[in-house]
Protein backbone atom coordinates (compact mmCIF):
# COMPACT_ATOMS: atom_id res chain seq x y z
CA UNK A 1 0.00 0.00 0.00
CA UNK A 2 0.63 3.65 -0.64
CA UNK A 3 2.01 6.31 2.53
CA UNK A 4 -0.67 8.29 1.85
CA UNK A 5 -3.68 4.98 1.69
CA UNK A 6 -1.07 3.26 4.46
CA UNK A 7 -1.48 7.35 6.73
CA UNK A 8 -5.37 6.59 6.32
CA UNK A 9 -5.64 3.35 7.33
CA UNK A 10 -3.56 3.92 10.63
CA UNK A 11 -5.89 7.12 11.25
CA UNK A 12 -9.12 4.28 10.60
CA UNK A 13 -7.31 1.67 13.05
CA UNK A 14 -6.41 4.58 15.56
CA UNK A 15 -10.07 5.88 15.78
CA UNK A 16 -11.95 2.40 15.51
CA UNK A 17 -10.07 1.49 18.69
CA UNK A 18 -11.17 5.01 20.51
CA UNK A 19 -13.84 5.43 22.66
CA UNK A 20 -16.34 7.44 20.56
CA UNK A 21 -15.85 11.22 22.41
CA UNK A 22 -12.18 10.22 21.05
CA UNK A 23 -13.01 9.16 17.59
CA UNK A 24 -15.36 12.76 16.91
CA UNK A 25 -12.20 14.74 18.19
CA UNK A 26 -9.86 13.02 16.44
CA UNK A 27 -12.05 12.91 13.18
CA UNK A 28 -12.41 17.07 13.90
CA UNK A 29 -9.18 17.44 14.14
CA UNK A 30 -7.95 15.41 10.83
CA UNK A 31 -9.91 18.02 9.04
CA UNK A 32 -9.13 20.97 10.12
CA UNK A 33 -5.10 19.53 9.92
CA UNK A 34 -5.40 20.27 5.98
CA UNK A 35 -4.52 16.53 5.57
CA UNK A 36 -7.93 15.38 4.65
CA UNK A 37 -10.92 17.91 2.49
CA UNK A 38 -13.63 19.30 4.50
CA UNK A 39 -15.60 15.75 3.15
CA UNK A 40 -13.00 13.81 4.16
CA UNK A 41 -10.59 12.51 1.19
CA UNK A 42 -6.86 12.50 1.07
CA UNK A 43 -5.97 16.00 0.32
CA UNK A 44 -2.78 15.05 -1.22
CA UNK A 45 -1.68 13.63 -4.49
CA UNK A 46 -1.01 10.02 -4.74
CA UNK A 47 2.62 9.03 -4.43
CA UNK A 48 3.68 8.72 -7.84
CA UNK A 49 1.33 12.04 -8.90
CA UNK A 50 -1.42 10.14 -11.37
CA UNK A 51 -4.09 10.88 -8.54
CA UNK A 52 -3.80 14.91 -8.31
CA UNK A 53 -4.07 16.69 -5.15
CA UNK A 54 -7.59 18.16 -4.35
CA UNK A 55 -7.42 21.76 -4.92
CA UNK A 56 -11.61 22.77 -3.79
CA UNK A 57 -12.24 24.60 -7.06
CA UNK A 58 -15.00 24.34 -9.09
CA UNK A 59 -14.55 23.59 -12.65
CA UNK A 60 -15.80 26.29 -14.86
CA UNK A 61 -19.31 25.10 -16.25
CA UNK A 62 -21.90 25.91 -18.76
CA UNK A 63 -25.52 24.88 -19.09
CA UNK A 64 -27.50 24.21 -22.06
CA UNK A 65 -31.50 25.30 -22.34
CA UNK A 66 -32.44 21.47 -22.00
CA UNK A 67 -29.93 21.39 -19.04
CA UNK A 68 -27.20 18.94 -20.46
CA UNK A 69 -23.41 20.53 -18.46
CA UNK A 70 -21.14 20.38 -20.86
CA UNK A 71 -17.92 18.10 -21.00
CA UNK A 72 -14.83 20.13 -19.83
CA UNK A 73 -12.21 17.41 -20.21
CA UNK A 74 -13.50 16.37 -23.88
CA UNK A 75 -10.37 17.54 -25.66
CA UNK A 76 -8.34 14.74 -23.44
CA UNK A 77 -6.98 11.83 -25.09
CA UNK A 78 -6.68 8.51 -23.23
CA UNK A 79 -2.96 7.79 -21.51
CA UNK A 80 -3.70 4.01 -21.87
CA UNK A 81 -6.29 1.40 -23.21
CA UNK A 82 -7.24 -1.81 -20.94
CA UNK A 83 -8.74 -4.97 -23.14
CA UNK A 84 -9.11 -8.58 -21.95
CA UNK A 85 -5.16 -9.08 -23.85
CA UNK A 86 -3.62 -6.76 -21.41
CA UNK A 87 -5.54 -6.92 -18.39
CA UNK A 88 -3.41 -9.02 -16.33
CA UNK A 89 -0.85 -6.29 -16.09
CA UNK A 90 -3.35 -4.17 -14.49
CA UNK A 91 -5.73 -6.71 -12.43
CA UNK A 92 -4.15 -4.72 -9.53
CA UNK A 93 -6.06 -1.82 -10.14
CA UNK A 94 -9.21 -3.50 -11.74
CA UNK A 95 -11.88 -5.08 -9.53
CA UNK A 96 -13.22 -8.78 -9.85
CA UNK A 97 -16.37 -7.58 -12.21
CA UNK A 98 -14.39 -5.30 -14.37
CA UNK A 99 -11.90 -8.13 -15.15
CA UNK A 100 -14.88 -10.36 -15.62
CA UNK A 101 -16.67 -7.97 -18.24
CA UNK A 102 -13.11 -7.61 -19.86
CA UNK A 103 -13.15 -11.44 -20.52
CA UNK A 104 -17.18 -11.91 -21.33
CA UNK A 105 -17.00 -9.31 -23.80
CA UNK A 106 -13.90 -8.85 -26.60
CA UNK A 107 -14.88 -5.36 -27.68
CA UNK A 108 -14.85 -4.18 -23.94
CA UNK A 109 -12.59 -1.74 -23.28
CA UNK A 110 -11.18 0.53 -20.49
CA UNK A 111 -10.37 3.97 -21.92
CA UNK A 112 -8.02 5.41 -19.10
CA UNK A 113 -7.77 9.27 -18.84
CA UNK A 114 -6.38 11.95 -17.07
CA UNK A 115 -7.76 11.71 -13.11
CA UNK A 116 -9.63 15.05 -12.15
CA UNK A 117 -10.53 15.44 -8.86
CA UNK A 118 -13.57 17.61 -9.56
CA UNK A 119 -15.72 17.14 -6.94
CA UNK A 120 -16.63 20.04 -5.10
CA UNK A 121 -19.23 21.32 -2.74
CA UNK A 122 -21.08 24.23 -1.16
CA UNK A 123 -19.15 25.71 2.32
CA UNK A 124 -22.49 25.08 3.72
CA UNK A 125 -22.48 21.18 3.01
CA UNK A 126 -18.44 21.59 4.29
CA UNK A 127 -19.69 23.00 7.70
CA UNK A 128 -22.26 20.62 7.81
CA UNK A 129 -19.40 17.46 7.66
CA UNK A 130 -17.52 19.12 10.00
CA UNK A 131 -20.40 19.67 12.66
CA UNK A 132 -21.40 15.55 11.79
CA UNK A 133 -17.90 14.60 12.90
CA UNK A 134 -18.56 15.79 16.65
CA UNK A 135 -21.73 14.88 16.88
CA UNK A 136 -23.16 11.79 14.17
CA UNK A 137 -23.18 8.42 15.93
CA UNK A 138 -24.53 4.72 15.02
CA UNK A 139 -27.06 3.26 17.04
CA UNK A 140 -28.93 0.06 16.29
CA UNK A 141 -26.08 -1.92 15.37
CA UNK A 142 -25.21 0.45 12.64
CA UNK A 143 -28.89 1.31 11.46
CA UNK A 144 -29.48 4.75 12.63
CA UNK A 145 -27.92 7.41 12.38
CA UNK A 146 -28.24 9.69 15.64
CA UNK A 147 -26.99 13.42 15.60
CA UNK A 148 -26.48 13.95 11.83
CA UNK A 149 -27.76 16.76 9.16
CA UNK A 150 -26.73 18.35 6.09
CA UNK A 151 -23.79 16.43 5.39
CA UNK A 152 -21.85 13.01 5.63
CA UNK A 153 -22.08 12.02 8.72
CA UNK A 154 -18.41 10.33 9.16
CA UNK A 155 -16.42 11.57 6.96
CA UNK A 156 -13.16 9.38 8.73
CA UNK A 157 -15.44 6.08 9.12
CA UNK A 158 -14.49 3.70 11.70
CA UNK A 159 -16.65 0.31 9.91
CA UNK A 160 -18.44 -0.36 7.07
CA UNK A 161 -21.94 0.90 8.29
CA UNK A 162 -20.52 4.20 8.59
CA UNK A 163 -18.92 4.36 4.86
CA UNK A 164 -22.50 2.74 4.08
CA UNK A 165 -24.15 6.07 5.11
CA UNK A 166 -21.57 8.02 3.95
CA UNK A 167 -22.69 6.89 0.06
CA UNK A 168 -26.38 6.55 1.24
CA UNK A 169 -26.30 10.20 2.44
CA UNK A 170 -24.14 11.83 0.10
CA UNK A 171 -24.60 15.48 -1.63
CA UNK A 172 -26.87 15.01 -4.39
CA UNK A 173 -28.71 18.39 -4.50
CA UNK A 174 -31.48 19.77 -2.56
CA UNK A 175 -34.45 19.45 -5.63
CA UNK A 176 -33.12 17.26 -8.56
CA UNK A 177 -35.19 16.43 -11.24
CA UNK A 178 -34.84 14.61 -15.08
CA UNK A 179 -36.67 12.37 -17.22
CA UNK A 180 -34.48 9.31 -17.82
CA UNK A 181 -34.43 6.35 -19.92
CA UNK A 182 -34.38 2.25 -18.56
CA UNK A 183 -33.14 -0.02 -21.30
CA UNK A 184 -32.65 -3.87 -21.22
CA UNK A 185 -30.27 -5.33 -23.53
CA UNK A 186 -30.29 -9.38 -24.17
CA UNK A 187 -26.87 -10.97 -24.76
CA UNK A 188 -27.77 -11.35 -28.59
CA UNK A 189 -27.79 -7.27 -28.43
CA UNK A 190 -31.19 -6.81 -28.31
CA UNK A 191 -32.39 -3.50 -26.97
CA UNK A 192 -35.44 -2.46 -25.78
CA UNK A 193 -36.81 0.45 -24.11
CA UNK A 194 -38.99 -0.58 -21.22
CA UNK A 195 -39.53 2.73 -19.05
CA UNK A 196 -39.47 6.45 -19.67
CA UNK A 197 -39.98 8.49 -16.50
CA UNK A 198 -39.66 11.60 -15.13
CA UNK A 199 -38.10 11.33 -11.59
CA UNK A 200 -38.42 13.96 -9.19
CA UNK A 201 -36.04 13.57 -5.70
CA UNK A 202 -36.32 15.98 -2.45
CA UNK A 203 -33.96 15.63 0.37
CA UNK A 204 -35.05 16.87 3.02
CA UNK A 205 -31.92 16.08 5.07
CA UNK A 206 -30.32 18.96 2.59
CA UNK A 207 -32.68 21.47 3.29
CA UNK A 208 -30.53 24.68 4.72
CA UNK A 209 -32.89 26.22 7.21
CA UNK A 210 -33.42 22.93 9.03
CA UNK A 211 -31.58 22.01 12.14
CA UNK A 212 -30.63 18.59 13.20
CA UNK A 213 -32.57 18.68 16.59
CA UNK A 214 -35.54 19.06 14.60
CA UNK A 215 -34.86 16.76 11.46
CA UNK A 216 -37.74 14.46 10.69
CA UNK A 217 -35.83 11.48 9.83
CA UNK A 218 -36.82 11.37 6.59
CA UNK A 219 -33.54 11.99 4.39
CA UNK A 220 -35.11 11.73 1.24
CA UNK A 221 -38.16 11.15 -1.27
CA UNK A 222 -38.35 9.85 -4.82
CA UNK A 223 -41.51 10.46 -7.17
CA UNK A 224 -41.09 8.44 -10.28
CA UNK A 225 -43.89 9.17 -13.00
CA UNK A 226 -43.68 6.70 -16.23
CA UNK A 227 -45.02 8.31 -19.60
CA UNK A 228 -43.03 5.59 -21.64
CA UNK A 229 -43.94 2.37 -22.87
CA UNK A 230 -48.04 3.58 -23.64
CA UNK A 231 -48.97 0.64 -21.84
CA UNK A 232 -47.53 1.81 -18.49
CA UNK A 233 -47.42 5.58 -19.03
CA UNK A 234 -49.56 7.10 -16.15
CA UNK A 235 -47.88 4.91 -13.39
CA UNK A 236 -46.39 6.11 -10.92
CA UNK A 237 -43.93 5.70 -7.34
CA UNK A 238 -43.06 7.41 -4.27
CA UNK A 239 -40.52 6.05 -1.95
CA UNK A 240 -39.87 7.82 1.48
CA UNK A 241 -36.02 6.98 3.22
CA UNK A 242 -35.19 7.05 6.73
CA UNK A 243 -32.18 7.59 8.65
CA UNK A 244 -33.52 4.68 10.82
CA UNK A 245 -33.83 1.40 9.05
CA UNK A 246 -34.29 -0.10 12.79
CA UNK A 247 -37.45 0.89 13.21
CA UNK A 248 -38.25 2.14 9.50
CA UNK A 249 -36.13 0.51 6.46
CA UNK A 250 -38.32 2.45 3.65
CA UNK A 251 -41.98 3.71 2.87
CA UNK A 252 -43.64 3.11 -1.06
CA UNK A 253 -46.82 3.46 -3.05
CA UNK A 254 -47.76 2.36 -6.04
CA UNK A 255 -50.16 3.99 -8.56
CA UNK A 256 -51.89 1.67 -11.18
CA UNK A 257 -54.04 3.65 -13.62
CA UNK A 258 -56.09 1.07 -14.02
CA UNK A 259 -57.13 0.45 -10.72
CA UNK A 260 -57.33 4.37 -9.91
CA UNK A 261 -55.64 4.01 -6.77
CA UNK A 262 -52.90 4.24 -4.56
CA UNK A 263 -51.73 1.07 -2.49
CA UNK A 264 -48.67 1.05 -0.26
CA UNK A 265 -46.43 -0.65 -1.42
CA UNK A 266 -44.18 -2.96 0.64
CA UNK A 267 -42.24 -4.33 -2.51
CA UNK A 268 -40.37 -1.28 -3.31
CA UNK A 269 -37.35 -2.77 -1.42
CA UNK A 270 -34.71 -4.88 -0.32
CA UNK A 271 -34.37 -7.72 -3.27
CA UNK A 272 -37.62 -7.50 -5.17
CA UNK A 273 -37.33 -7.67 -8.71
CA UNK A 274 -37.53 -3.92 -10.86
CA UNK A 275 -40.29 -5.58 -13.91
CA UNK A 276 -38.65 -3.09 -15.68
CA UNK A 277 -35.17 -3.93 -15.74
CA UNK A 278 -35.97 -7.74 -16.24
CA UNK A 279 -35.15 -9.13 -13.21
CA UNK A 280 -31.15 -7.68 -14.03
CA UNK A 281 -31.51 -5.43 -11.10
CA UNK A 282 -33.49 -5.01 -7.99
CA UNK A 283 -35.05 -2.55 -6.29
CA UNK A 284 -31.89 -2.07 -3.40
CA UNK A 285 -29.27 -1.32 -6.72
CA UNK A 286 -30.36 1.51 -7.70
CA UNK A 287 -27.54 3.54 -7.47
CA UNK A 288 -25.67 0.53 -7.13
CA UNK A 289 -27.33 0.31 -3.64
CA UNK A 290 -30.03 1.75 -1.81
CA UNK A 291 -32.15 1.17 1.44
CA UNK A 292 -32.03 -0.16 4.34
CA UNK A 293 -28.62 -2.27 5.83
CA UNK A 294 -30.39 -4.97 8.09
CA UNK A 295 -29.77 -8.09 6.27
CA UNK A 296 -26.28 -7.18 5.92
CA UNK A 297 -22.95 -7.37 7.84
CA UNK A 298 -20.84 -4.29 6.31
CA UNK A 299 -17.15 -4.39 6.71
CA UNK A 300 -14.49 -1.40 5.78
CA UNK A 301 -11.71 -3.47 3.41
CA UNK A 302 -9.76 -0.21 3.42
CA UNK A 303 -8.75 1.88 0.72
CA UNK A 304 -6.89 1.49 -2.88
CA UNK A 305 -6.47 2.98 -6.18
CA UNK A 306 -8.58 1.60 -8.99
CA UNK A 307 -9.81 2.62 -12.34
CA UNK A 308 -13.73 3.63 -12.08
CA UNK A 309 -15.73 5.58 -14.47
CA UNK A 310 -15.56 9.40 -13.70
CA UNK A 311 -16.49 12.61 -15.21
CA UNK A 312 -18.61 11.15 -17.56
CA UNK A 313 -20.54 14.13 -19.01
CA UNK A 314 -19.43 13.50 -22.15
CA UNK A 315 -21.20 10.25 -21.82
CA UNK A 316 -24.80 11.77 -21.08
CA UNK A 317 -24.48 14.01 -24.10
CA UNK A 318 -23.74 11.33 -26.69
CA UNK A 319 -26.78 9.98 -28.50
CA UNK A 320 -28.20 6.24 -27.15
CA UNK A 321 -27.12 4.97 -30.26
CA UNK A 322 -23.74 5.73 -29.61
CA UNK A 323 -23.57 4.49 -26.32
CA UNK A 324 -25.21 1.17 -26.02
CA UNK A 325 -22.65 -1.29 -27.53
CA UNK A 326 -23.01 -5.19 -27.63
CA UNK A 327 -22.44 -6.72 -24.02
CA UNK A 328 -21.46 -3.10 -22.18
CA UNK A 329 -21.80 0.55 -23.18
CA UNK A 330 -19.67 1.35 -26.32
CA UNK A 331 -16.15 1.99 -24.84
CA UNK A 332 -15.46 5.01 -27.13
CA UNK A 333 -18.48 6.47 -24.82
CA UNK A 334 -17.17 6.18 -20.90
CA UNK A 335 -14.14 7.94 -19.57
CA UNK A 336 -12.45 6.05 -17.12
CA UNK A 337 -10.00 7.65 -14.21
CA UNK A 338 -7.30 6.77 -11.77
CA UNK A 339 -8.96 7.51 -7.68
CA UNK A 340 -8.60 6.32 -4.51
CA UNK A 341 -11.52 4.59 -3.42
CA UNK A 342 -12.96 2.92 0.06
CA UNK A 343 -13.80 -0.61 -0.53
CA UNK A 344 -16.83 -2.43 1.65
CA UNK A 345 -18.19 -5.98 1.49
CA UNK A 346 -21.41 -6.70 2.59
CA UNK A 347 -22.54 -10.38 3.47
CA UNK A 348 -25.46 -11.40 4.73
CA UNK A 349 -26.72 -11.24 8.23
CA UNK A 350 -27.33 -14.62 10.17
CA UNK A 351 -31.15 -15.66 9.61
CA UNK A 352 -31.44 -12.81 6.86
CA UNK A 353 -32.11 -13.37 3.38
CA UNK A 354 -31.47 -11.43 0.04
CA UNK A 355 -30.19 -13.03 -3.73
CA UNK A 356 -27.37 -10.92 -3.35
CA UNK A 357 -25.13 -13.31 -0.74
CA UNK A 358 -22.26 -10.44 -0.75
CA UNK A 359 -21.58 -7.09 -1.99
CA UNK A 360 -18.54 -5.61 -2.50
CA UNK A 361 -18.78 -1.35 -3.14
CA UNK A 362 -16.49 0.68 -4.07
CA UNK A 363 -17.17 4.12 -3.34
CA UNK A 364 -14.89 7.28 -4.93
CA UNK A 365 -13.01 9.23 -1.88
CA UNK A 366 -14.09 12.45 -3.02
CA UNK A 367 -17.94 11.85 -3.46
CA UNK A 368 -18.21 9.31 -1.18
CA UNK A 369 -20.58 7.31 -3.77
CA UNK A 370 -20.46 3.72 -4.67
CA UNK A 371 -18.78 3.72 -8.51
CA UNK A 372 -18.68 0.45 -8.80
CA UNK A 373 -19.87 -3.02 -7.41
CA UNK A 374 -19.47 -6.52 -7.59
CA UNK A 375 -22.41 -9.19 -6.46
CA UNK A 376 -22.18 -12.74 -5.82
CA UNK A 377 -24.94 -15.14 -5.60
CA UNK A 378 -25.80 -17.53 -2.67
CA UNK A 379 -23.01 -20.38 -4.48
CA UNK A 380 -20.41 -18.15 -4.19
CA UNK A 381 -20.16 -17.10 -7.76
CA UNK A 382 -19.66 -13.77 -9.25
CA UNK A 383 -23.10 -13.04 -10.14
CA UNK A 384 -23.58 -9.25 -11.13
CA UNK A 385 -21.36 -6.41 -11.39
CA UNK A 386 -22.49 -2.74 -11.96
CA UNK A 387 -20.82 0.47 -12.98
CA UNK A 388 -22.47 4.49 -11.82
CA UNK A 389 -21.56 7.12 -13.85
CA UNK A 390 -20.72 10.66 -12.38
CA UNK A 391 -22.09 13.82 -13.83
CA UNK A 392 -19.82 16.85 -12.78
CA UNK A 393 -22.25 20.03 -12.44
CA UNK A 394 -19.54 22.62 -11.44
CA UNK A 395 -22.42 25.00 -11.33
CA UNK A 396 -24.33 23.76 -8.78
CA UNK A 397 -21.51 22.98 -7.49
CA UNK A 398 -21.85 19.12 -7.02
CA UNK A 399 -20.60 15.67 -8.36
CA UNK A 400 -22.51 12.40 -7.86
CA UNK A 401 -23.63 9.46 -9.84
CA UNK A 402 -26.79 9.44 -11.85
CA UNK A 403 -26.90 6.75 -14.46
CA UNK A 404 -25.85 3.36 -13.94
CA UNK A 405 -25.22 -0.12 -15.71
CA UNK A 406 -26.00 -3.73 -13.94
CA UNK A 407 -24.54 -6.77 -15.98
CA UNK A 408 -25.68 -10.10 -15.36
CA UNK A 409 -21.81 -12.27 -16.08
CA UNK A 410 -23.88 -15.30 -15.47
CA UNK A 411 -26.49 -14.95 -18.53
CA UNK A 412 -25.17 -12.23 -20.62
CA UNK A 413 -28.09 -9.55 -20.29
CA UNK A 414 -27.56 -5.84 -18.75
CA UNK A 415 -29.67 -2.87 -18.42
CA UNK A 416 -28.96 0.71 -18.80
CA UNK A 417 -30.69 2.57 -16.39
CA UNK A 418 -31.40 6.39 -15.67
CA UNK A 419 -30.36 7.35 -19.11
CA UNK A 420 -30.47 10.86 -19.50
CA UNK A 421 -29.02 10.55 -23.70
CA UNK A 422 -32.26 11.38 -24.65
CA UNK A 423 -34.40 13.20 -22.95
CA UNK A 424 -32.09 15.79 -21.18
CA UNK A 425 -30.19 17.28 -18.12
CA UNK A 426 -30.39 17.45 -14.68
CA UNK A 427 -31.98 20.40 -13.15
CA UNK A 428 -31.23 21.59 -9.47
CA UNK A 429 -33.30 23.57 -7.30
CA UNK A 430 -32.67 24.86 -3.64
CA UNK A 431 -34.80 23.05 -1.20
CA UNK A 432 -38.41 24.14 -0.47
CA UNK A 433 -40.83 22.61 1.84
CA UNK A 434 -43.70 23.52 -0.02
CA UNK A 435 -42.55 21.49 -2.75
CA UNK A 436 -43.07 17.99 -0.23
CA UNK A 437 -46.71 18.15 -1.14
CA UNK A 438 -45.61 16.80 -4.59
CA UNK A 439 -44.51 13.68 -2.92
CA UNK A 440 -47.26 12.60 -1.12
CA UNK A 441 -49.97 9.67 -1.90
CA UNK A 442 -52.88 12.00 -3.11
CA UNK A 443 -50.50 13.86 -5.65
CA UNK A 444 -49.53 10.77 -6.43
CA UNK A 445 -53.19 10.00 -7.19
CA UNK A 446 -53.96 12.93 -9.12
CA UNK A 447 -50.71 12.98 -10.92
CA UNK A 448 -50.37 9.31 -11.90
CA UNK A 449 -54.08 9.86 -13.75
CA UNK A 450 -53.63 9.10 -17.59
Amino acid sequence: MKASIMHTASLVLALGLASAGDAAAQAGASLKSGALTPYGAERGASKDGSIPAWDGKPVAMTVGADNKRADPYAAEKPLLSITAANAAQHAEKLTDGTRALLAKWPAMRIDVYPSHRSAVFAPAVYDAVAQNAARARLANGGLTVEGAYGGIPFPVPKNGHEALWNHMLSYRGQLTSFTADKYVMTASGDRVLTNRQRTSLAYPYYDPKGKPEAFSGEWARARLDITEPPANSGQAMMTIDYVDNYSKPKDGWQYVPGQRRVRKSPSLVYDTPDASAAGLANFDDVNLFIGAQDRYQVQLLGKKEIYIPYNNNGLFRKPVNAVIGKGTLNPDAVRWELHRVWVLEATLASGKRNVAAKRRLYLDEDTWQAVLADTWDAQGKLWKTGQAYTLLAGDEPSASTLSYTWHDLLSGGWVYAAAINETGGVSYQDFDSKQLSRFTSGALASGGVR
